[in-house]
């Protein structure tokens, strides 16, 4: 039946409304893909009830039908995913605001850091693409590259530091000697190591002179500002952090090449040109950043565009034998990677993950790869308390510059640049408990469930004998033993906190060390209270902090998240 649309009924009350059928309705609506489906139901019965072309015309129209119901439900999938992930937020906001034994600062530093900051009108939140999921996995190919001997480093450098290069499979490895040992040059040795223990330089036919060209770029970029923590050391540390994490795990032989080279390119180059203020001080700010990227992950859409614009220069494009497909799979995983460092979308990252483990055999491989960056790049408290300390303190400087900067600027500080009011050891304690372990206890039920998946499939094809074990777990110690160090270092609450917010090793022992003689000071006999200890009751457990195991870490929940009162979990991160 066909209509005549210019006799319809037009709207006279407003010249500029569009004519109701002029407007081009959105396919992507479920409501009109709903009435589709009732049309081509109705076209169905109407086709079948004529005898010609019967068979075949039904035949394309049931085939039609079945692409627009599972379009239909694919697209209310991403809706309702593209709703979770403001309520995600708002659901940690309220969480983290709750905890009554988090100082107000650092419940706002955590609040600013790992939630998406609404400036000026409410964004669109915009849906996650939909990808297919590559379910092939390839096992056991990379055991003996890992562990063979490395072949010569594209440039020399010092017994020492060639000595740190072949242990790079130590978890506590001190990156600040090595880098030391480079004259702050860590990438160009660093790389092409870790890229010849895959084999990937001879699998990609790497120009080593120009790989070492492209290193020293990158170098310069992380130097350009002179941050005292987002450096070329930070980008040394999680470069050979997320080589442990694939190669200590076995997981890089749930990889194939192409996402090796991938990861470990987007941890080398994931901070490059990092200017040592925040996202949120650039939106605040108006910076030109800002700008070009419309107030959406500013340094992490600066980070990867640098990163590929380096290649450009003469020279300087070690992957220039890469197939065209194989460049653009690795781009897509660097991209998708570098953005996922994003602070403010932790929440989200950590949610996504712990949904899609109730089914491993679906997780998708981007996302695997994101989480796997993401915990690298906060990892340090995962580190020895040395290594942790020193990075803390750079971390904290860095922070404090912003701080200056805002001061001068005449802004409010943000959450934790205040010299003088900043608590350093809470902020840590806060930062361990609620995002540190429960992203690394998420990242080791992550390669458990994805390797035991590989490990049956290989075993249900008759390719090698079931010998699944759990991965290793070398941060769990690492943790506990520095959150029990900051607790140490926290002030009492009746003392006036040191300046800068910090309390020096010594000066904490010392009062430790008075706390334990039998004459107290008498401001603290008469008020009744002491320096709390790290085995009294009220430390190990209270009403107001999560619950915690005899070790003094935070216990862990069912799902590997850190429990609070009222069974919900928490997860966030530290850097700017």
């Amino acid at each position: 039946t066909s209509h005549n649309m210019d006799t319809a009924p037009k709207c006279q009350n407003n010249e500029n409304e569009v004519p109701e059928d002029k407007v081009k309705p959105d396919p992507l609506d479920p409501k009109n893909i709903a009435n589709s489906i009732l049309r081509l139901e109705e076209l169905k019965k109407a086709t079948l009830a004529n005898t010609k072309h019967q068979h075949d015309s039904g035949e394309v129209l049931e085939q039609a039908l079945s692409i627009l119901r599972h379009t239909e439900s694919i697209i209310s999938s991403i809706r309702r995913a593209s709703v979770g992930m403001v309520s995600e937020d708002i659901e940690a906001q309220t969480m983290i605001s709750s905890v009554e034994d988090t100082p107000k600062a650092v419940k706002e530093w955590l609040a600013a850091t790992f939630t998406k900051q609404i400036f000026g009108r409410r964004q669109t939140v915009e849906p996650p693409k939909f990808r297919s999921i590559v379910q092939a996995v390839r096992a056991s190919m990379y055991v003996d590259k890992i562990t063979r001997k490395t072949s010569q480093a594209p440039v020399d450098v010092s017994p020492a530091a060639r000595m740190l290069q072949e242990d790079l499979n130590n978890w506590d490895i001190d990156v600040f000697k090595y880098d030391s040992l480079t004259s702050s040059k860590p990438f160009r040795g660093l790389f092409g190591e870790v890229l010849q223990r895959y084999g990937l330089v001879k699998r990609f036919k790497i120009n080593l002179h120009h790989l070492e060209n492209y290193c020293a770029l990158v170098e310069n970029g992380y130097n350009l500002h002179g941050n005292p923590y987002h450096n070329a050391i930070h980008g040394a540390d999680v470069l050979i952090t997320t080589h442990n994490l694939i190669s200590s795990t076995g997981f890089a032989a749930w990889m194939t090449d192409i996402e090796i080279l991938a990861l470990l390119f987007s941890a080398m180059i994931h901070d490059v040109e990092h200017t040592g203020t925040t996202n949120n001080f650039h939106i605040c700010t108006s910076s030109p950043l800002t700008i070009m990227y419309n107030d959406r992950s500013v340094l992490e859409n600066h980070h990867i565009s640098s990163a590929y614009r380096y290649l450009d220069q003469p020279e300087a494009n070690p992957f220039e034998k890469l197939s065209k497909d194989d460049f653009r799979e690795m781009r897509g995983i660097a991209v998708e990677a570098v953005l996922g460092t994003d602070m403010s979308a932790h929440f989200t990252q950590i949610k996504n993950m712990q949904n899609a483990l109730f089914n491993p055999s679906t997780v998708n491989r981007n996302t695997a790869m994101t989480l796997i960056l993401h915990c690298a790049d906060i990892s340090h408290p995962t580190k020895t308390w040395d290594l942790h300390k020193k990075w803390t303190d750079n971390l904290m400087e860095e922070f404090f510059c912003q701080g200056d900067k805002e001061t001068a600027l005449g802004l409010p500080n943000s959450p934790l640049c205040n010299r003088a009011e900043t608590l350093v050891p809470e902020s840590q304690v806060g930062f361990i408990d609620f995002i540190i372990v429960p992203s690394m206890n998420l990242l080791g039920d992550m390669f458990d469930a994805l390797l035991l998946v590989q490990n049956e499939e290989a075993t249900a094809a008759g390719n090698k004998p079931s010998n699944y074990k759990k991965v290793d777990r070398p941060w769990d110690n690492r943790l506990a033993e520095n959150r029990k160090r900051w607790k140490e270092l926290v002030t009492p609450k009746d003392e006036t906190p040191a300046v800068n917010g910090r309390i020096k090793e010594e000066e904490a022992e010392s009062v430790q060390e008075e706390s334990k003689s039998p004459s107290r000071p008498s401001s603290q006999r008469n008020s009744g209270t002491e320096p709390p200890r790290p085995n009294s009751k009220s430390q190990r457990h209270s009403p107001s902090e999560p619950t915690r195991s005899l070790n003094g870490g935070p216990k862990l929940g069912s799902n590997g998240a850190t429990p609070t009162n009222n069974e919900q979990s928490v997860s966030v991160e530290a850097t700017p």
